[in-house]
Parts: C-alpha cells; structure tokens; sequence
C-alpha cells in the first residue's frame, strides 16, 4: 500500500472510530460486567463449563443437547479450546467481538476494492451503525455470529471473482454455522454448472470437468463437516413437524419461538419487509438526534419512511446492477443476482421441505441486509461515476457520495452505546448470585423457566433444571423431556403441599428452588409462559390463592438459604 492509500485507510479507521466511539466504549463496560448475560449466551455457553480442566461444572441432559445436536463441529472444537484455558465466558465475549470486527473488516476491504476509501468507510458506516447485524447475528457468541461473517466472504468471492474461496468458504462455514454453508454451496453450484455465470471470469477458462470435480470435492466435504453434528444429534429424537402441533402446541404459533420461526411456516410473511429494512434500525444515541427520523417523527410516519427509503434502495440497487453488468466483463453482477436469486430458491425449499432444511425465513435474515448496507452504497458510487459533471472528476464523485451518506447516517443513524435492556436477558442480583455461587458445584437448581431462573447458570456455574430458552422445540425425544421436566415444575412451583417438590428432588434430581415471591403477592407479576401451560396458569394461581405452599412461613423457615429482595432460595434436603 502507498503512503497515499495509508493516510485514507488511516482517516477512515479514525473517522469510524470518532463516530462509534460511545458505542465501543459502551461495549468495553458492559463486557467487563460480571453479571452481564449476552442475549442467548445464557443457555448456549453453559454447556462448555465441563471442559475447563482446573474448574469444571458437571454436565447434563440439556447440556450435551446443546453440545450434540446445535454445537458444529468447528465451533465446538474451538470453544471447547478455549474453555480448558479460559474462562470460557470471558472467551466467547473475545471471540464474539474479534468476529464481528473480521466482519466489517470483509466489508470494508471489498468497499475499498470496489470503490477506494469513500465506499470502504460507507459501507462500514452503514454496517456497524445498524442493530440488525450485532443484534440478530452476535450478541451471545452462538454458532450464528458466524453467519453474517460467511456471508460477507461469500459475497466477496463472487463479486471479485475468486471461485476457490468460495469454495473454502462453504467447507469450513459447515462446521460453523451449516445454514450460510447451503447458501454458498448452491452458488457455487450454480456459478459452476450454468452458462450465464460460468461463461464470465476465470471460470470460464475453466474446462467442463474441473468445474465438476470441483462443486463435487466441495460438497463431500462440506457434508463430512455436517457429519458429526447429524450423527450426535440422532438419540434426541427425529425433527418436529407440523404435525405434531396439535399434541404439542409448544411447537406451534403459540409456542416458545418468536412468529417467523414457529410451525407451520409461511410461504412468504411480512419477513422479507423486516430483513431488507431492518438496517434502517440503528442502535444507541442517534448521530444528529435533531434531525434523526427515528427520534422526530410519529411511528406511523416512520413507517411510511422507511417503507419509501426501502423502495429508493431497491431502486438505486437495481440500476447500479444493471449497470455493473454491462460494464464489469467478470460477470460479478450476473453473479451478484444469482446470490439474491440462489436465497430465494432455498427459501422457497425449506418451506416446501420443512422443517428438515432450516427454517426458510434465515435465508432472507441473512442476505437482503445487505442490500442496505453493500448493495445500495457499490450502486449508488457506480450511478455517480456515470454523471457527466463528476465523470472527470474522482475527488467530486467521492465528496458527492460521501455527502448523501453523511445524510443517511444523520437521518437513521445511531452511534452504537445501546443499552443491552432489549438485547440480553435481564440481569440477575449480586447477593442472590453470590447465594448460588457458594452452593456446591453439583447442585441442579429449578425456578420459574421464564423469569430470574434464565441467568442463574451463566452468571453462577451452577446447573439449572429448566428454562424456556432450553425448551426447544426441534426434536422429538428432546421436547418431550422437556415437556416432562415443564409439567413438574409447574405443579411444584404452584402447588399446595411438599408432594410436588418431593417429586423434584427425587425423581429429577433438583436440589434447590428458586421462588419470586412476586408471582404469588403482585398479580401484574404473576408467572408467564408459552403455550400449553399459558392458559393453565391463571386458574391454578386462582385455585391456590391463599393456600400457596412456597409462601409457607413454616417451608421458608427450615428450607430457606437466602431470602431477600422478595427471592427465596429453597433447600429441597431441607423440606419439613
């Protein structure tokens, strides 16, 4: 690199910087918070805690869950490194962060090759200033903050031409995160295999057979990378279907997952709107909160403007496209389309095969944000350089299309200092931590599955019974367990005598029980939880009203270790 390119990638690693910096130093106090919980970390990390060769915690069903059938292969194996020598949280924080910043790190260099420093620094901005991708993709280290990442290589390959690194792309993204690897793999396929992509680029120097042996080499490997996960995955019972929803409502709409992912899927929802302007959503105080859309107008009419912006992006992404086909000879537009196209097809795939090839709205969760925050700046740079007037001049072009972004980024963007409140789960209490921190380390600990009971495992070491974010609904065996270890909580938490809590202790090896006295005081606080004990809880709450057998004074008395703050920790040993 000259000195000249140097100074801008300097000015451009500062610029970002100065724009981002509340949000960074946000990052770095909240990371260094013992009690801070990434969303989903809470039940995905736990499972590491047994490798830890100086203090590890015992495992258990829901643990080697985790680890068999959602851990791949790679990413497990490197967690599971870093759990001997680390603590395995403070690790996956490391980790987390140092993928998001290869992340933008692809980004900004595909920018830069695309269109020099102004686009690199646009397309950062962009990315790092909208929540969707540190939101939906990062926060909690799970197998999916590698989804964003490998698409970003993806596309990198496809548009600069490098068929081998797309290629090694979908090899290795199989053991990390398979979803992103069918994405990369169909493309490859198709740039192999079809005329209109292969008789452009390097490719098509490329002789019939290599490009055979090619897409066959990459999908054996790519499935003995999925080997592993598919084989360990097979004693939790085969994949829950649609219908199965009548006997298991969990399951279904009014289930334990958010709408675009419960069975039976849609065809096609209101999804696709939300993943193509879910980038307009930025995060943390707005960059000029004066003139911020989000801050100073109505929700409707926000709406309605976004809604707007949506269609001038498809607009201006459509003619930079198109323009980029006539004028690119390595065919990285035709390729560019067959991406969005490839996505659209698996899409339509996993809804007609569901629910055995993922669910179909991830493959619009992780393509159209770009459209936003690649798409829309490469096109818009590329529209500019055809106006006479900026045509013979690069500095005038550059100014010109850095001033529309500064607009965009004035008008949706925010500086990155988020409160995690909405991306985490809530924080749980020092002194009740400390509680469960000086429990022996064998102890299983149950608590109302949707409430302060979610944190105890990450925060404390310590092995909990039962959460809802650990009451998945994808295999057979495995939900029914749950269902099983649900219907027992449920009588013990709202029961009238000790016979439910017995039955804890000795059937399913709880040995504490964490209570809100809350639930039983506060009738706006009364226990929540999906479908199908939703509609049990309120008449069994009526039902016991007055006669509550964890609010017995007696109970507290003999079985109590910590009661505070309106928590009580129980001691099952204890019961009198």
């Amino acid at each position: 690199m000259t000195m000249r390119g140097a100074a801008k990638l300097l000015l451009v690693t500062l610029s970002l910087g100065v724009l981002f910096w509340p949000g960074i130093q946000h990052h770095w106090r909240t990371a260094h918070d013992p009690y801070f919980v990434p969303f989903d970390a809470a039940h995905v990390i736990p499972p590491f805690f047994k490798f830890h060769r100086i203090d590890p915690t015992p495992t258990n069903y829901v643990k080697e869950y985790y680890l068999n059938a959602m851990s791949p292969f790679l990413y497990k194996w490197s967690i599971g490194v870093g759990a001997e020598f680390a603590d395995v949280r403070h690790f996956q924080l490391a980790m987390l962060y140092l993928t998001y910043a290869v992340f933008i790190g692809i980004l900004g260099r595909l920018g830069w090759l695309l269109g020099g420093a102004a686009l690199s620094f646009a397309v950062m901005a962009l990315t790092i200033t909208a929540w969707i991708f540190i939101g939906l993709g990062f926060l909690g280290a799970t197998p999916r903050m590698y989804a964003y990442p490998v698409i970003a290589l993806i596309l990198y390959a496809l548009i600069r031409d490098r068929p081998h690194l797309l290629a090694l792309t979908v090899i290795v993204s199989a053991m990390l995160y398979p979803i992103v690897a069918t994405i990369g793999g169909l493309c490859l396929a198709s740039w192999m295999l079809l005329k209109p992509l292969s008789a452009q680029g390097s490719v098509s120097h490329w002789r019939w057979s290599r490009r055979l042996a090619t897409v066959a080499l990459t999908g054996f490997l790519t499935l003995a990378g999925l080997l592993p996960m598919w084989l360990d995955s097979q004693p939790y019972g085969r994949r829950v279907n649609a219908a199965d929803i009548a006997l298991y409502p969990e399951a279904g709409p009014d289930g334990n997952y958010r709408a675009y992912d419960q069975l039976p899927y849609k065809l096609f929802g209101n999804e696709w709107a939300t993943y193509l302007v879910g980038p307009m959503y930025s995060h943390g105080d707005p960059i000029a909160p004066w003139v911020n859309l989000h801050k100073t107008l109505a929700p409707t009419t926000v709406l309605f403007v976004l809604a707007l912006m949506g269609l001038v992006v498809l607009v201006v992404s459509c003619a930079g496209i198109r323009s980029v086909l006539r004028e690119d000879p390595s065919g990285s537009g035709a390729r560019l389309i067959g991406f969005f196209t490839v996505c659209l097809v698996l899409h339509v795939i996993a809804w007609l095969g569901a629910p055995y090839l993922y669910i179909p709205t991830r493959f619009f969760m992780y393509s159209l944000p770009f459209l936003i925050t690649l798409i829309f700046p490469w096109s818009l740079y590329v529209l500019l350089g055809r106006v006479p007037r900026l045509r013979s001049s690069a500095k005038l072009q550059a100014l010109t299309f850095l001033g529309i972004i500064v607009v965009y980024l004035m008008a949706f963007g925010g500086r990155g200092n988020v409160e995690f409140a909405a991306s985490s789960e809530k924080q749980l209490s020092k002194p009740l931590a400390e509680a469960i921190m000086a429990l022996p380390k064998d102890v299983s600990i149950a608590g109302w599955p949707a409430a302060e009971i979610r944190n105890v495992e990450y925060v404390t070491r310590r092995n909990v019974f039962l959460t809802a974010a650990t009451q998945q609904v994808l295999h057979l065996t495995y939900m029914k367990i749950m269902r099983e270890r649900m219907n027992a909580m449920f009588d013990a938490y709202l029961s009238i005598d000790a016979a439910p809590l017995v039955r804890l202790r000795q059937e399913f090896g709880v040995t504490h029980l964490l209570v809100d006295t809350r639930d039983f005081t506060e009738p706006a606080h009364a226990p929540e939880y999906f479908a199908p004990w939703r509609e049990r809880i309120a008449p069994r709450l009526a039902e016991i009203k007055g006669k509550e057998y964890l609010m017995n004074g007696a109970l507290q008395k003999a079985a109590a270790v910590f009661n505070r703050d309106g928590f009580i920790l129980l001691d099952l040993a204890k019961l009198p």
